[in-house]
C-alpha cells in the first residue's frame, strides 16, 4: 500500500487523465457507432436497462465506497475488507435474481424482451463485483492507476460489443459485451491489488456498515437522480426521446472526466490527511478550482453549434434532438463536475451522512419537478428540472463548505475559465457563421480542435494560476 495521506492530487489527478480520456473517447465511439446502427428506438431500449441496472448497482456501489474509504486509512489492512464486501455482494446478488423471477412478467412488458430484462441482472452482478475491486484498489494508494483499469474495462467492451452485435444479438449483444468486460478487468483489479479476501470478522463489518449505512443510499440516490431521468421520459414520450436524452448527456460526459478524476483521488487523499488530523480546506480549494476545466468548455462548445454536433456524429435518426435539451445537459454537466470535489472530500473525511442528506434533499426537489414538467414539455421539461436541480445542489453544499470547511468555496480559476470558455465561443461561433460550414466529420473535427486551443490560449494568457499549476503537474516543466 502507498501512503495515502501525502499523495499529489496533481499528478495523480494528471497521470488519471489520460485514463479518462480513453475512457471517454471509447464510450463516445460506443454511441456514435451503436446509436448508426441500433438507430433511436434500439439504442433506446439499451440505455433503459443500463439506467434501470445503475440504480440497483449503487448498493454494491456504495459498499465499495465504504471499503476504499476505509482502506485508505493509514495503518489498515485491507485483506479481510474485501471479503467481507464480496460476501455483501454476493447476498445483494441473490435478492436481485430473486426479485427478477418474481417480477419477470411485467419486467419483460416493460423492457421489451425476455433477454432484456435479465440483462438488467446481468449488469447488476458484473458492475457491483468491478465497483468493489476496484474502489479497493484505488482505496491502497492507487487511484490514477484504478482509472486505467475502468479504461481497459471501456475499450474491451466496446470491442466485445461489436463482436456480439456482428453475431446478430442487436441491443442484447450490447449488455453480454458490456458483462463480460467489467468481469475481465474486476478480476484484472483484484490481481493488481495483490489483495486476497480474508474472513469476515465482527469488526470490519461494523467500520463498513458504519460508512456503508450512509454511502449505499447516496450512492443509490445519485445514480437514480440520473437514471429517473431515463425512466420518466421512458413512460411520458417514449425510447426515442431516451435515444435523443443519451445523446445529448454523451455530448456532455467529457467535461465530467476531469472532474472524476480530480474527486477520485481527493477522496483518497482527504481520508488518509483526516486520520492523521490534518486539514483538508487547501485540497478542496485546489480540487474545485480545476473541476470545470473541462465543463466549462464543452458547454460553450455546445451552445456554438448544437445541431451541427448531433447530427453530424450520431446520424439524421437524431435531427430531432432539441436544441434546449443538447444546451441543457452540458449546462448540467458544469454543476455536476463541481459535485464531485464536494462530495469526494466529505467522504473522505468521514462525514457520509452530509453527502446522502444534500442528495435526498436534492431529489426531492427533482423528481416532482420532472414528472410535473416532463408531463407537460417532456424530454425538456425533464432536463429544465435537472437543470435547477444541479442549481440547487451547488448552493447546498457551499452552504455545508462554509459551516465544516471555513468558508464558501468560490475561486478565481472558476471565474477565468468562464471568461475563457465565452471567448471561445464567440470564436468559433465566428467561424461557423462565416468561414466553415460544417458538412462532417472533417470540419466538425477542424471546428473542436479550434475550439480547444482557443480555449486554452485564452486561459493560458488569462490565468497566471493556471500557467503555475501547469508548470507544478507536468512532469519535466516545473524544473524540478
Amino acid at each position: 500500500m502507498k501512503e495515502t495521506d501525502s499523495l499529489s492530487i496533481g499528478r495523480e489527478a494528471f497521470i488519471s487523465l489520460f485514463s479518462k480520456v480513453l475512457t471517454a473517447g471509447t464510450g463516445f465511439a460506443g454511441v456514435v457507432i451503436f446509436a448508426n446502427l441500433l438507430g433511436d428506438v434500439g439504442w433506446g431500449k439499451y440505455r433503459t436497462v443500463l439506467a434501470a441496472a445503475f440504480v440497483l448497482t449503487q448498493v454494491p456501489s456504495g459498499i465499495g465506497a465504504a471499503v476504499k474509504k476505509r482502506v485508505s486509512e493509514v495503518g489498515v489492512e485491507p485483506d479481510s475488507f474485501l471479503g467481507t464486501a464480496l460476501l455483501a455482494h454476493l447476498a445483494f446478488s441473490l435478492v436481485v435474481a430473486g426479485a427478477y423471477v418474481l417480477l419477470e412478467p411485467y419486467a419483460v412488458d416493460y423492457f421489451g424482451t425476455r433477454e432484456l430484462a435479465a440483462g438488467v441482472v446481468l449488469v447488476v452482478v458484473t458492475l457491483g463485483l468491478f465497483n468493489i475491486t476496484n474502489k479497493l484498489y484505488a482505496g491502497t494508494g492507487h487511484p490514477a492507476v484504478s482509472s486505467w483499469v475502468d479504461g481497459i474495462r471501456s475499450l474491451l467492451t466496446i470491442m466485445l460489443q461489436l463482436l456480439f452485435y456482428w453475431l446478430g444479438f442487436e441491443a442484447f449483444g450490447l449488455v453480454i459485451g458490456l458483462a463480460i468486460a467489467t468481469v475481465g478487468t474486476a478480476v484484472l483489479a483484484a490481481a493488481l491489488s495483490r489483495v486476497l479476501p480474508a474472513r469476515p470478522t465482527k469488526l470490519v463489518a461494523e467500520r463498513i456498515y458504519d460508512f456503508a449505512r450512509w454511502s449505499v443510499p447516496t450512492s443509490m440516490l445519485s445514480n437514480f437522480y440520473s437514471s429517473a431521468d431515463v425512466l420518466i421520459i421512458q413512460a411520458f414520450v417514449g425510447p426515442a426521446s431516451v435515444a435523443y436524452y443519451s445523446v445529448s448527456i454523451q455530448l456532455a460526459q467529457p467535461g465530467a472526466m476531469f472532474a472524476t478524476t480530480i474527486g477520485n483521488v481527493l477522496n483518497v487523499k482527504s481520508s488518509g490527511v483526516d486520520s492523521v488530523g490534518g486539514d483538508v480546506r487547501f485540497d478542496l480549494i485546489n480540487s474545485i478550482s480545476y473541476a470545470g476545466l473541462i465543463a466549462i468548455p464543452v458547454f460553450f462548445g455546445a451552445a456554438a453549434m448544437p445541431k451541427e454536433l448531433v447530427t453530424t456524429l450520431f446520424g439524421s435518426d437524431f435531427a430531432n434532438t432539441p436544441v434546449l435539451v443538447v444546451i441543457g445537459m452540458t449546462l448540467f454537466q458544469i454543476g455536476n463536475a463541481y459535485r464531485h470535489p464536494f462530495e469526494a472530500v466529505l467522504q473522505g473525511t468521514d462525514r457520509p451522512e452530509l453527502v446522502f442528506r444534500v442528495n435526498s434533499l436534492i431529489v426531492l426537489l427533482h423528481l416532482p419537478l420532472a414528472v410535473a414538467l416532463g408531463s407537460v414539455y417532456g424530454l425538456v421539461g425533464v432536463v429544465a428540472s435537472t437543470v435547477a436541480a444541479e442549481v440547487a445542489r451547488h448552493v447546498v453544499f457551499q452552504y455545508v463548505a462554509h459551516r465544516e470547511f471555513g468558508g464558501i468555496v468560490f475561486t478565481r480559476p472558476m471565474l477565468e475559465q468562464t471568461v475563457a470558455g465565452a471567448v471561445m465561443f464567440a470564436l468559433v461561433w465566428s467561424v461557423i457563421e462565416y468561414a466553415v460550414s460544417i458538412t462532417g466529420w472533417v470540419s466538425l473535427l477542424l471546428v473542436v480542435g479550434f475550439g480547444a486551443v482557443a480555449y486554452f490560449a485564452a486561459l493560458l494568457g488569462l490565468s497566471s494560476h493556471f500557467r503555475e499549476t501547469i508548470r507544478n503537474t507536468v512532469p519535466g516543466l516545473s524544473g524540478s
